[in-house]
């Protein structure tokens, strides 16, 4: 195995002002170090994914024969630990020239959060052979998608029924006014086709009506991303079922008027929909009667959304669900339900919860489907 070549990161840059070293350009990132006598911007120069850490090290004792050994290891590592440094050494297993360029900024983005121990590649890698499962391609899910593709997720399965219409274009941003009435599912495989053919986009054109359906669409995929709407008093209890006893790890949200609400699961680990109710309803009896209400009308909710607010919930659940594949960052909405408001740009919690003993979903026996 060949020696850790360290150097800085690409997004990381270098500044040297009179006494003093500047590493990194964003506040609460960056770095002020004082050097009065070189030493330091010396070893920064030797930091250039040529030099294995003993050639580091031997260079500048030769140079400086006062600096410990042990302190030059200790300024490397002080260095790695503000993530300034990565592995000039490490490639990638299973990507060539061509994804190293698509993805060029992604890795850069993934290296913000690895150290010299982690390798960058191994995140894009990951996102590559992850399949995953896309539950509506209307107005959220058509952003979704597209975000999905740039980020190089080459196995996605996508189901949706409806077909195009004139009104969906102030925020579906996947279509185009030659296609109206035509098929939403044939048309996401076309436009990502050309977007990034390295994906393979299945489609599928199916009303969900139970959750059987839906466990037909996810079960040979890893994860799940819900953003379907309809019908609105149905459609969250069929998915929850559906993840819960096939284990497939969620993200679901949808947009409510001037503000967007997302929320993520792990099957057998946070509590799912049902432990939600049933937590809120423990908590405000009247939560309760108003479902009972919503369903005596069989309520149907409208859309109220604009283009820009749709982009910023799809971001928000893209980033969870990033999080949650590649493990760089944990999600902010596991087991919460967070709500993004478009008026401020704030993101909160409104309600979290756990799992609850009595959940009888939580505590379903996991179906194989078809049998």
């Amino acid at each position: 195995m060949e020696k850790m070549k360290p150097k800085f990161k690409e997004t990381i840059p270098v500044f040297f002002i009179n006494d003093e070293i500047h590493i990194g350009e964003e506040d609460g990132v960056a770095g002020v170090i004082e050097d009065p006598n070189g030493s330091i911007k010396y070893l920064i120069s030797l930091i250039n994914g040529k030099n294995s850490i003993e050639e580091i090290v031997h260079l500048v004792q030769q140079k400086y024969p006062n600096i410990k050994e042990n302190e030059v290891l200790d300024g490397i590592k002080a260095l790695d630990t503000e993530k300034y440094l990565e592995d000039n050494s490490l490639n990638p297993q299973s990507i060539g020239d061509y994804e190293l360029e698509r993805y060029k900024a992604n890795l850069n983005y993934f290296s913000l959060f690895t150290s010299l121990e982690d390798n960058k590649y191994n995140v894009q890698e990951t996102i590559i052979n992850t399949k995953v499962a896309l539950l509506g391609i209307g107005g959220l899910g058509s952003q979704i998608l597209y975000h999905l593709s740039a980020l190089g997720f080459h196995n996605i399965n996508a189901l949706d029924f409806d077909t195009l219409e004139l009104s969906n274009f102030n925020r579906q941003l996947l279509y185009s006014e030659k296609d109206i009435n035509k098929l939403k599912t044939e048309l996401a495989e076309e436009r990502i086709s050309s977007f990034n053919p390295n994906v393979n986009l299945n489609v599928t054109n199916k009303r969900i009506e139970c959750a059987e359906d839906v466990m037909k669409h996810i079960e040979g995929s890893d994860y799940v991303i819900c953003v379907a709407d309809k019908p609105t008093l149905h459609i969250q209890d069929w998915v929850n079922e559906a993840v819960v006893k096939l284990g497939k790890p969620l993200v679901s949200g949808g947009v409510l008027n001037t503000r967007g609400r997302f929320y993520s699961m792990l099957p057998g680990k946070t509590g799912c929909v049902e432990c939600h109710k049933r937590t809120i309803i423990e908590s405000d009896v009247i939560v309760n009667k108003q479902l009972d209400s919503m369903h005596q009308v069989n309520f149907q909710r409208n859309n109220a959304a604009i283009s820009p607010n749709v982009a910023m919930l799809a971001g928000a659940i893209v980033n969870e669900f990033l999080g949650l594949v590649t493990g760089i960052q944990t999600p902010t909405s596991l087991g919460k339900m967070m709500e993004l408001n478009f008026l401020t740009y704030q993101t909160y919690p409104i309600s979290e919860w756990n799992k609850k003993e009595d959940c009888p979903v939580c505590h379903s026996a996991p179906v194989t489907v078809g049998k």
